[in-house]
């Protein structure tokens, strides 16, 4: 069974960058595109700097922007 941080080890933060892409292409409520653009370039931060953090700073990472992510899909961040 895979712990949490084996989990967030296995995310590829240009795909999750790619979805907020693909989300900001179907809506036109401008606060939650900001806060699309804004974790997008979280992920493609993390991306970056993905190969200079150790395991456990990079999985605490991800679980971050994840549930940042996660939320941005609730009906609180779409005005």
């Amino acid at each position: 069974m895979l712990t949490l941080e084996d989990k967030m080890i296995q995310v590829d933060p240009l795909e999750k960058a790619a979805d907020c892409e693909r989300a900001l292409r179907l809506t036109i409520d401008p606060v939650y595109r900001d806060k699309l653009k804004n974790i997008r370039e979280f992920w493609i931060s993390l991306a970056y700097a993905g190969p200079f953090l150790s395991k456990q700073q990079f999985a605490k990472e991800a679980e971050m922007i994840g549930r940042l992510h996660a939320l941005g899909r609730g009906p609180s961040l779409r005005g």
